[in-house]
């Protein structure tokens, strides 16, 4: 009989998901899977894909049978921005399983996590030799509403369940309570823990982005102004 809680960690690329998951991880009473609706993750790792029913993935390989320590068990959803399979019905049969919780993790500061993205694309990064980018106002515009309205919808979507909502900025800012906070909403013993990769050093933006105090000129007095930190 399986005596553990379960849950999903929902989050969108470049929000710290690594940083979570790890930490989660640390807890010898805690397993947090990876994207396990994302192709490129189960490839040549799992005895499956896209062709086997969602809930047959979900009963044989995530929310399946541990050992008696094992308190909680989860995986990672992004949102928005990653590789998903066909599983039409996924969402759906998640959010009928009123058992799981739900932590919610966001970023605040979505000009660095769109930053973060372009970054990630470049291949042999390295930043001696980085050239800066322009941003587009306009693609910015849509990036951020569209970070928003996705990250409203799932929580509507799991409204019925008992959520944990945390961002990027608290977790780093405030690492221990956070991460105390989360054991105990899985209702594992809490325990010391660390990520499996420290926080990077965030230089400022204008380091990266030519028109940095054009877009900030035109994103004062929005909602997203707070974003433009020098």
């Amino acid at each position: 009989m399986k005596q553990y809680q379960k849950f999903i960690l929902l989050t969108c690329p470049r929000s710290g998901t690594h940083m979570l998951k790890s930490s989660l991880e640390a807890n010898p009473h805690v397993v947090c899977l990876t994207e396990m609706f994302n192709p490129d993750y189960i490839e040549g790792k799992y005895d499956y894909d896209d062709t086997m029913p969602a809930k047959q993935v979900l009963d044989k390989f995530i929310y399946c049978d541990y050992k008696p320590n094992i308190k909680a068990v989860g995986f990672c959803h992004h949102r928005i921005g990653a590789k998903f399979g066909n599983w039409p019905r996924l969402l759906d049969i998640l959010r009928d399983m009123e058992d799981i919780h739900i932590i919610s993790l966001s970023r605040e500061n979505l000009l660095r996590r769109y930053l973060s993205v372009q970054l990630q694309q470049i291949k042999n990064l390295d930043r001696a030799n980085l050239e800066p980018m322009t941003f587009d106002y306009d693609q910015l515009v849509q990036d951020f509403e569209r970070q928003q309205k996705v990250i409203t919808q799932f929580n509507h979507r799991f409204r019925n369940h008992e959520v944990f909502q945390v961002t990027y900025e608290d977790l780093c800012n405030n690492y221990e309570k956070i991460t105390n906070k989360l054991q105990d909403f899985l209702g594992v013993p809490t325990t010391p823990v660390k990520p499996g990769t420290g926080r990077r050093n965030n230089p400022p933006i204008s380091d990266f982005v030519t028109n940095y105090y054009e877009l900030k000129d035109k994103f004062a007095g929005t909602e997203w102004a707070s974003f433009f930190d020098v």
